[in-house]
């Protein structure tokens, strides 16, 4: 078991906690339409107020695998 919210290799992807499903949604749109839509997608359910936050810390855990 990894110590890590998101992990993928090649076209398999997995990810724990509260978040996955905003990261495996954010890493599969940004693989198909690209960071900024990722972005704009994860903007758009953050929380108010921890929008930046929010955004910045799930593009930083989806990036490597991208």
């Amino acid at each position: 078991m990894l110590d890590q919210p998101f992990v993928a290799k090649g076209n398999v992807a997995t990810a724990g906690g509260c978040l996955a499903s905003h990261y495996l949604a954010a890493w599969v749109i940004a693989r198909l339409a690209g960071i900024e839509a990722a972005r704009s997608v994860i903007h758009h359910v953050a929380p108010a107020g921890e929008k930046d936050t929010y955004v910045t810390r799930a593009m930083e855990n989806i990036s490597p695998y991208l």
